[in-house]
């Protein structure tokens, strides 16, 4: 990783000594300057360090750090001077400087120390930085409440840090599957790589296994060029495989078998590569039941269960629904520079005694939809609309035979979870089918 480092004095000289000290690290790529114009009009390419010299002719080195600081406030300077006044030097500390530095016969010595210093006082903060924010997303709107069950499931999701251990989470659509995997990967602090997600029943069948392992250049027609699979992309991070039951019962043995050597070998190639991330996987089915029926692979269920976490419908939560309700509509008007809003004693009634089949998912496009709506600072009971459900179809309208085809399609996935699969065998058509008319944009294969 390339370290910028910016060096200013008027001493052609001591310029190449500092350069040549500074190069001998292979990672610093060394700029030299003579005018104070020219570094303050170079500051908008952000160099990680500026060397400056005091006894500059054109401009007091005083007045040079206190115009860039003013324009780049996180800027890490270093002093290299002659004038070794140490008042001068605290002076300089208290503006900002990170350190000064004479120019004597320990000049190198003192300047590899103190490049060192402030990359890694850098690197520490960039690392607090990085933490705060993962503690930041800890704070999930939709995991708030009282209930018993949201915090057994807190519980779990702490827990669920202490190990590199499977985690599986199931519950109904819409309950924050991938909320509670995005917390886990947030919280556990050593994997340090990116959350990746993807789902299993958007993924064509012949494409999963390049998808996950990937694939060499020329291991197949289009195969251009080498891609990495997503195991390898979620190195040192997690991989969350959301609607792990949708996966074909052909591919779930190669997954197996990934997963109890901890590598996979991409489409085309001959060697292995381990497997350095952290597996999540979440479902709305009962694998049990997916078991007797054939669709899912017992040995691999055994493989994944590894750290159960079922999430309770919201129905189930009692007052929580309340409390979402509020958080829902603080982030939306905060979001949307809308004024604060209350609800009235009608409305929450109304949104607590409902059942929510689209459960948490559900309850923020009610609640966002009534922000809207709202007059004044209140949400009333009439500003609360629920989806109705269609139960049959208009066919007075003046709809072709293929109009009314992707309007049965779409209910279907909607009723189904969007689980493609099962929808091309309920509606006994092809699943190439699906993805003709989603590609065609004729229908949606997503919420």
């Amino acid at each position: 990783m390339t370290y910028k480092i910016f060096v200013i004095d008027d001493d052609v000289w001591m310029q190449k000594k500092l350069k040549h000290l500074l190069s001998i690290n292979s990672e610093h790529c060394v700029e030299l300057l003579k005018e104070p114009e020219d570094l303050l009009a170079k500051l908008k390419e952000q160099p990680d360090l500026i060397c400056v010299d005091l006894m500059l002719p054109t401009m007091n080195g005083k007045d040079l750090i206190t115009k860039i600081l003013a324009t780049n406030p996180e800027q890490d300077i270093l002093v290299v001077s002659s004038q070794e006044n140490i008042s001068v030097a605290v002076e300089l500390m208290k503006k900002g400087v990170k350190d000064y530095i004479p120019k004597d016969q320990n000049l190198k010595e003192y300047l590899w120390k103190a490049v060192e210093s402030i990359k890694e006082k850098k690197q520490l903060k960039e690392k607090i930085n990085t933490l705060e924010s993962k503690i930041k997303n800890l704070d999930i709107p939709e995991l708030s409440g009282n209930s018993k069950e949201i915090k057994h499931i807190k519980s779990l999701i702490h827990k669920a840090t202490t190990a590199n251990i499977t985690v599986l989470i199931s519950g109904e659509t819409g309950t924050g599957k991938e909320l509670v995997a995005k917390a886990i990967h947030n919280y556990q602090n050593k994997y340090e790589g990116d959350f990746i997600a993807v789902n299993m029943s958007a993924i064509p069948e012949n494409l999963i296994e390049s998808e996950l392992f990937g694939y060499e250049k020329g291991a197949f027609t289009g195969a251009d060029k080498q891609k990495k699979g997503l195991f390898e992309e979620a190195e040192n991070g997690t991989l969350f495989l959301d609607e792990i039951a949708e996966l074909n019962i052909r591919f779930q043995a190669k997954l197996l078998r990934a997963l109890q050597e901890r590598e996979i070998r991409r489409i085309g190639g001959t060697k292995t590569i381990p497997i350095q991330t952290r597996l999540i996987c979440a479902t709305h089915r009962d694998l049990k039941d997916e078991i007797e029926k054939g669709n899912f692979r017992e040995d691999l269920y055994y493989r994944i269960y590894g750290f159960p976490i079922h999430l309770p419908p919201l129905r189930e939560r009692g007052s929580d629904i309340f409390l979402l309700a509020q958080e829902f509509g603080k982030s939306f008007t905060r979001e949307n520079k809308l004024p604060q809003l209350t609800f009235s004693r009608e409305a929450k009634e109304k949104l607590i005694e409902y059942n929510y089949p689209g459960n948490i998912r559900e309850l923020k496009s009610v609640v966002e939809l009534a922000c809207v709506l709202a007059e004044g600072s209140e949400i009333k009971e009439e500003d609360i609309s629920f989806p109705k459900k269609k139960t049959k179809f208009d066919l007075t309208q003046n709809k072709s035979l293929k109009e009314y085809t992707n309007i049965i399609i779409q209910d279907c996935l909607e009723k189904n979870s969007y689980n493609i699969k099962k929808v091309a065998e309920l509606l006994d058509i092809g699943i190439s089918t699906i993805y003709n008319l989603a590609k065609k944009n004729q229908i949606r294969i997503k919420p």
